[in-house]
This record gives structure tokens, C-alpha cells and sequence, in this order.
């Protein structure tokens, strides 16, 4: 059998980051487990619509927030009309087999979120992940299932590592792309310049982080005229 053949019994996750703004996002269980992932998608711009009889606390605040609508009903194949993903976050097996059973047949992505799982996921289409943001930064970590609790430790280990001055120093090298596209037309020196400042944004999130965005700024600023 030829090496290259991965083993079937090994979940090989593909890692993607799926654009949900606009696209119409089901949950499935109000529960608190459903409320995260409902917030996530909200905040990634979907259109949610979480399917309960009842809400949780924190899903009712999703809601009263106009973050993402309620169908006060047990679940019925054609809530998945129009949807982009579900995700199925009841405790009940089968209410869950139903939905997953039901999207793939309509060719809708699945997300098995157990209840108590802070991260990753046993089946399903997609996998999320334990995610640190900053801004545009998104760091994401996933065992494919095996190791919440180590995606949930690794989380917090670069949550420490990548503070709140990542935002704006990962918009500061966003700023000097735009700025180097239009300058240097030579896609080698462009590049050259890029590295350069990429290779400083320790020092420029350091600068931030001591309240200095000015001298953050001139610096990278100076790294485009080399």
C-alpha cells in the first residue's frame, strides 16, 4: 500500500475559513451551546435563525439583540429552506440524526456540536475551531475532535502571546500592503519591502502595547522608503 495513502480511520481536516456574511445560518438548540455558536456566526456576519421551543438565557439575549431570529418550534425538515450551514446542538441524539440526516440531503453543510464541547467536533462537515481574534487576525487551533481541553489550552496560550495590540499592528501591515501595491510595481521589490515590515510587527505591536502608535506608524512607514 503506497505511503501516501492516508488511513481511513483518521479524520484529515481540510482548514477553511468559510465567508458567512449575508448567507442565511441555522441553529439547532437553544441551549447554551447553540447560543456560541450562534453568537460566532452573527459576528462573522450570517444571518442566523436559531430553531428551539425555548432559549437558553444567552440565546435570548442573541435575539432581543437582533442578532439572530427565533422559530419557537421543534425542528422540521424545511427549516433548512435557503440555509447555507446548520448546526446541530440539541441533546437529543435523535433530533440531531434527523437534522444531520436531512441537510446532507439537501446538500447543506454540517456542524455536530456536542453539548460541552468548547471547540471541536466528532462528525459532521466542518470541524470549528478554538479561535483567538484581533482584528483581521484569527488564530485557530483544532485536534479534529480528540483534544478539546488542549484546543481550549492552546487558545489561551496565544490569546496571552497575541494580545489587543495585534489589531492594530496587523492593521498597520494591511496599511503598508496597500501602500506598497500602489508604489512598487517590481512584484520582487514589493515583495522585499513586505517581508520587511512583516518581519517588525513584533517590534510595532510591542510599540502599541506601550501606547506608542506614532513611532509604530513612522516606522513602518520608513521600512517602504528602503
Amino acid at each position: 500500500m503506497s505511503e501516501n495513502i492516508p488511513n481511513s480511520e483518521n479524520r484529515f481536516l481540510y482548514p477553511v475559513a468559510l465567508d458567512v456574511r449575508g448567507r442565511r445560518c441555522l441553529v439547532v438548540g437553544g441551549g447554551t451551546v447553540g447560543a456560541r455558536k450562534a453568537m460566532a456566526l452573527a459576528d462573522a456576519g450570517a444571518a442566523v435563525t436559531i430553531v428551539a421551543p425555548e432559549l437558553c438565557a444567552d440565546a435570548l439575549i442573541l435575539v432581543n439583540d437582533e442578532k439572530a431570529q427565533h422559530t419557537a418550534e421543534p425542528f422540521v425538515p424545511d427549516h433548512l429552506e435557503d440555509a447555507f450551514l446548520v448546526v446541530v446542538a440539541t441533546d437529543s441524539p435523535a433530533v440531531n440524526a434527523d437534522v444531520s440526516r436531512e441537510a446532507r440531503r439537501r446538500g447543506v453543510l454540517v456542524n455536530m456540536a456536542a453539548p460541552g464541547d468548547e471547540s471541536d467536533t466528532d462528525s459532521g462537515d466542518f470541524a470549528t475551531m478554538a479561535t483567538v481574534r484581533r482584528g483581521d487576525l484569527l488564530l485557530a487551533v483544532t485536534t479534529g475532535g480528540a483534544g478539546p481541553a488542549l484546543s481550549a489550552q492552546i487558545r489561551r496560550e496565544l490569546s496571552a502571546r497575541f494580545g489587543e495590540e495585534w489589531e492594530p499592528t496587523v492593521s498597520l501591515l494591511s496599511e503598508m500592503r496597500v501602500i506598497a501595491k500602489t508604489e512598487f510595481t517590481d512584484p520582487e521589490r514589493r515583495m522585499t519591502v513586505l517581508r520587511r515590515v512583516a518581519g517588525k510587527a513584533d517590534h510595532f505591536a510591542a510599540l502599541y502595547k506601550n501606547g506608542d502608535g506614532e513611532t509604530a506608524r513612522k516606522e513602518a512607514f520608513a521600512c517602504l522608503s528602503l
